[in-house]
């Protein structure tokens, strides 16, 4: 098991995980917006030590976790020569480390225990079925699950501007409804034009967010190991670069994540599991590193979470819904929210995971979704113009 376990618990300091950051920005920016999680923005800022500023670039880079950066420096020669503006203690995604839950999280600055959005896929507790988060596939309205405001929508309730820039795909798609509501959105041709786009929007907006997917996307097909991860990680460099400088004086620059990746070594296949683990299982949801079981009534939680960590030896850390509850794993809990929320969360170690989840194979080298440094250890870089 190469990968480390990160021994922090989620929401162990609220101050060192990814919600933050947008409370501390709107502090920056003069207009401070308290959340469900953050009561003062301005203690957010104090700790993130935002400086203040006029207007803000935000740059969310998807799947770029802090060790995968690291150790590819050198092929980030802009985010090399702002090394010194990362922060200096430890900051963290949310869990789980998966992009529908991180991204709703960071753009209402609350949690997925506020919510309700719990992984790649979980149960709609209207219908009994599946749903798939990224699309709201078989899903509820995406304002019926995520109730949360977005900081966007606070942002712009109190004057200031919000724009953002990214894939047509996304403009008013489910997920950018439920995280990012409340922002005028920008498309252009290529990831160039997005970039200065970007930084020229400086002028006009107070806060404006850049959001750019290909490092996820090319960790995923090729692994975060790969020449075609490091070829992304260039290019996410170059735009971050262009979009810094098309920027006004006086931008606050800030660069987050949501999540890394590791590389998948050790496969377990769902089909060759022993029908007494399934036995009780009524639906199988979250992804290949965080695997979420919803049960039949009646059945035990705490003993199936034993029975699944056993059967795993040491490849896996199970947990129930009561004692993630307990731990504060997901933050603070709506009274809505558990109706989403698994009976038994299993989180695999090193570079394993679970294939065939939700009866679904998926062949990515590169994962992400557990509890491992590499997948809940994000950089947080802010720099100001």
């Amino acid at each position: 098991m190469d990968e480390k376990w990160c021994e922090e618990l989620p929401f162990s300091d609220i101050y060192r995980h990814l919600p933050a950051v947008l409370p501390a920005i709107s502090a920056s920016l003069g207009a401070p917006c308290p959340t469900a999680l953050y009561k003062s923005p301005e203690e957010c800022r104090e700790r993130l030590d935002l400086p203040r500023a006029a207007s803000c670039l935000f740059v969310f880079v998807d799947g770029l976790g802090y060790f995968n950066l690291l150790k590819n420096l050198g092929h980030a020669p802009f985010l090399r020569s702002k090394r010194s503006f990362f922060r200096s203690s430890p900051f963290f995604s949310c869990f789980p480390t998966t992009t529908a839950a991180a991204i709703c999280s960071m753009g209402t600055g609350t949690c997925p225990g506020l919510t309700s959005v719990f992984g790649y896929t979980q149960i709609n507790p209207f219908t009994g079925r599946l749903s798939q988060m990224i699309s709201f596939r078989n899903a509820p309205n995406p304002k019926e699950v995520q109730k949360e405001p977005t900081l966007f929508s606070l942002l712009t309730s109190k004057g200031k501007k919000v724009a953002t820039v990214g894939e047509k795909k996304f403009d008013s798609s489910p997920l950018t409804l439920a995280a990012l509501d409340g922002s005028q959105y920008f498309v252009e041709k290529d990831p160039m034009a997005s970039a200065k786009t970007a930084g020229t929007l400086t002028f006009d907006f107070d806060l404006t967010y850049f959001y750019i997917s290909s490092v996820d996307k090319a960790g995923h097909k090729f692994g975060c190991e790969s020449g075609e991860w490091k070829a992304a990680l260039e290019e996410a460099d170059m735009e971050i670069r262009e979009a810094f400088e098309a920027s006004k004086k006086g931008t606050l620059l800030v660069i987050c994540a949501d999540h890394g990746m590791v590389e998948r070594k050790k496969v377990f296949d769902f089909s060759s599991l022993p029908k007494s683990l399934t036995r009780g299982v009524k639906l199988v949801a979250g992804e290949q590193r965080d695997v979420m079981l919803y049960l039949e009534e009646g059945e035990d939680a705490r003993e199936k979470a034993l029975e699944w960590e056993n059967y795993f030896k040491g490849w896996a850390m199970a947990f129930d819904k009561q004692e993630a509850i307990e731990r504060g794993v997901f933050g603070p809990l709506s009274a809505e929210s558990g109706s989403y929320l698994g009976d038994v969360i299993v989180c695999f170690r090193g570079e394993a995971l679970l294939d065939g989840v939700g009866g679904k194979e998926i062949e990515m080298p590169g994962v992400h979704g557990s509890w491992t440094e590499a997948e809940a250890r994000i950089p947080l870089i802010a720099v100001l113009k």
